[in-house]
């Protein structure tokens, strides 16, 4: 009888297999590599200044909010200038460079799928938010005032009209962030919950093609929304 042949004599016949397997993968993907490379070298924007994630309002934070916001604007009209905008700063991966701004960039700054969603909360929620906000320092806002002392929220005021935590408010953030990511169980239980099927990372892209259209530099623009007092 026969004995099998030991495991070592296969051993290089199965390694010289799998590296010309592997040579023909490698080379049927590559040029779906190279236009994919070739994609996140395109330019997109330019860029007077660097943008980065520093500070209760950053430049970078303000960047995205405006791209949230105009992708509001456009496609969820009846909400715009009435709801507001969270975005969280661990989010943010990388800052923006001074000068040509690629695809490249953007997904660099925001290489996660997370989606633009739409809540409805409670006054009380929001104020949960605004607090953890304040508390934490890891989300950054837009559509909100307000004063800070003693890190409490102080005249608070939303889309231009006092905070009133009898009311409900509209909410614009990412479904990563309206699931509980990054500690923000304050987003739980919305009222109500609208998904959009569209990458917060899309939208970022969308408007900076819109600002090259329009002859337009990204600048980095602080508002002063948090007034700190002492």
């Amino acid at each position: 009888m026969r004995l099998q042949e030991p495991l070592s004599c296969f051993r290089g016949k199965t390694l010289t297999l799998r590296a010309k397997n592997d040579s023909i993968a490698n080379l049927s993907v590559l040029p779906y590599k190279a236009g994919l490379d070739k994609e996140m070298e395109t330019v997109i924007a330019k860029s007077d200044s660097s943008l980065t994630k520093d500070g209760f309002e950053s430049s970078l934070g303000n960047f995205v909010l405006m791209a949230t916001e105009e992708f509001i604007n456009i496609n969820k009209p009846e909400i715009a200038g009435n709801c507001v905008l969270f975005i969280n700063r661990g989010g943010l991966r990388n800052n923006l460079p001074m000068g040509e701004i690629t695809k490249g960039n953007i997904f660099e700054v925001m290489p996660f799928d997370n989606e633009i969603v739409i809540l409805t909360l409670s006054g009380q929620k929001l104020k949960e938010s605004i607090d953890g906000m304040i508390k934490e320092n890891k989300l950054i806002s837009f559509n909100l005032l307000m004063d800070l002392k003693d890190k409490q929220a102080e005249n608070i005021t939303v889309y231009s009209s006092p905070f009133d935590i009898n009311k409900t408010y509209k909410v614009v953030t990412t479904d990563y962030l309206a699931m509980g990511g990054d500690n923000c169980h304050f987003f739980g239980k919305p009222i109500s919950y609208e998904t959009t099927g569209v990458k917060l990372r899309d939208a970022i892209i969308n408007y900076c093609e819109s600002l090259t259209k329009n002859n337009i530099q990204i600048r980095p623009l602080r508002f002063g929304r948090i007034k700190i007092s002492k």
